[in-house]
């Protein structure tokens, strides 16, 4: 059976164009301004379609941790946020820093997931060998900075190895960049607080620049593939803008998650812990410097970083929250919603969702609309309105910052391998 998307205009070749396009099983079988014909049709008039999102950073939590998310209701949250491939990072229980982990948490995930899924494995500072005896690793994480699971890699030695390799096996390293001393010294002065707007204050900005200055340093000497993960101030852009000029330049990416876009530290008294998240959500100026080095092009893509916990957990004092913030279902509308206020094109959304996740992370045959490409498409109602509502969402956190609010741009349907969802 195939299947024809008519009366649509398809996002094709950098831009918005009216076409019909006919799915044969998993492929993009043709793409025309003619009608076609097959054994099944998805009337598109009115709407447009795009790439699959491509979420290059989110935590389902498993294996260990499934009553806060796993794998179907993350993947179920993500079909209805337009997205079609997920990469999940390592710090589960157990961490994914083993080859028989790595392979158990593989069929784990093949079993349960709805997309199509990456894993990273994580990089500590003594499992290089295996790392080196991984096969089909597309990328693995280096924690510079602890986070949720607490799997630190900060040795100098062991950092340089492990880039050495990358450079060898051609995978990516994704590093959360922070610097734990001058975090531990900040924690010292405000421990006293209870005020989660704190948070921006242990994890400020001059933690951030410290750590991506470092490991810019040594994958300057190295030359590996380097992606600075959920970017949240203007000192760490600018140094990342900078590493993009010099030697070795051409492989250092980053990305920025839609609550570092979109929120900022006066949302803190609202929304208190619902957003504590690592690294923090910081001022006003970070904000606005992180969109506009997205509208530029400075900053490479998008990324969740969903990472649930219960509402329960996230309601809990400020230093018994976990940090994290779900955002698969949201992402997308967000993204839509700023299109139509004319605060950023649609054509650099599409980059930074579907086009370079595909290229920075060896997605081949993802990220674009084209013929012989995977049948990864998301429908789009540009004009329809999404209202974000705690008891409906898909992921196990069952609450979003954006509760109660209506963004312009609704995901229809989203397609995976030619197979309809929605």
């Amino acid at each position: 059976m195939n299947l024809a998307l008519i009366n649509g205009k398809a996002f094709i070749k950098g831009k918005l164009v009216k076409a019909n396009i006919l799915i044969q099983g998993k492929k993009i079988e043709k793409i025309s301004a003619s009608k076609i014909k097959a054994d099944k049709e998805i009337d598109c008039k009115g709407k447009i379609i795009l790439p699959g999102a491509i979420d290059v950073h989110v935590h389902f939590r498993s294996p260990g941790f499934e009553y806060k998310e796993d794998f179907f209701t993350g993947s179920l949250a993500a079909l209805h946020g337009g997205i079609t491939t997920i990469m999940d990072m390592p710090n589960t229980k157990p961490v994914t820093s083993t080859v028989k982990a790595l392979e158990a948490k593989r069929k784990l995930v093949k079993k349960h997931c709805l997309t199509n899924f990456g894993i990273y494995m994580a990089a500590l500072n003594n499992n290089l060998s295996e790392i080196s005896k991984a096969k089909n690793l597309r990328a693995v994480k280096l924690y510079y900075g602890s986070t949720t699971g607490n799997i630190l890699m900060n040795k100098k030695t062991a950092i340089e190895k492990l880039f050495k390799t990358a450079k060898k096996k051609g995978f990516v390293v994704a590093v959360h960049a922070e610097d734990e001393e001058i975090m531990k010294e900040n924690e010292k002065k405000f421990r006293k607080s209870k005020d989660p707007a704190i948070h921006e204050k242990i994890r400020n900005e001059e933690a951030e620049a410290k750590a991506i200055k470092e490991v810019l340093s040594i994958q300057q000497k190295a030359g590996n593939k380097i992606h600075i993960a959920h970017i949240s101030s203007e000192k760490g852009l600018n140094l990342v803008k900078k590493a993009k000029k010099r030697r070795n330049g051409n492989k250092v990416t980053c990305e920025v998650t839609p609550h570092h876009l979109f929120l900022d530290s006066s949302d803190y008294k609202k929304l208190g812990n619902l957003i504590k998240c690592n690294p923090s959500i910081k001022g006003a100026k970070h904000r606005k410097a992180l969109f506009n080095g997205l509208k530029n092009k400075a900053i490479d893509l998008v990324a969740t970083d969903h990472a649930p916990h219960s509402f329960k957990e996230k309601k809990q004092s400020y230093g018994k929250s976990p940090s994290g913030i779900p955002g698969e279902e949201t992402m997308l509308p967000l993204l839509l919603d700023a299109v139509n206020k004319k605060q950023i094109s649609l054509k650099r959304i599409v980059e930074a969702v579907s086009e370079k996740p595909a290229q920075v992370f060896g997605w081949k045959n993802k990220g674009f609309i084209k013929t012989g490409f995977d049948a990864d498409l998301v429908i789009i109602n540009p004009t329809g309105k999404y209202k974000v509502e705690n008891n409906k969402l898909f992921t196990k956190a069952a609450y979003s910052p954006w509760n109660g609010k209506t963004l312009k741009g609704r995901v229809e349907n989203t397609i995976i391998g030619g197979q309809v969802f929605g």
